[in-house]
């Protein structure tokens, strides 16, 4: 992240926005999802409506 820092000390939008963007993708590339920390809801039919 030492060069995204140095990239919005000299104002260089388009280095800082491709250090996000390849940061963003090297968490991708090793499995980890951007959401990990949001619980899962369950798939079928919605809690409120009765079964038929």
């Amino acid at each position: 992240m030492r060069l995204l820092k140095l990239a919005v000390e000299i104002r260089r939008w388009d280095l800082a926005a491709h250090t996000i963007v390849l940061a963003t993708a090297k968490l991708l590339n090793n499995g980890e999802k951007p959401d990990a920390g949001r619980g899962k809801e369950k798939k079928g039919r919605s809690k409120g409506k009765p079964e038929r």
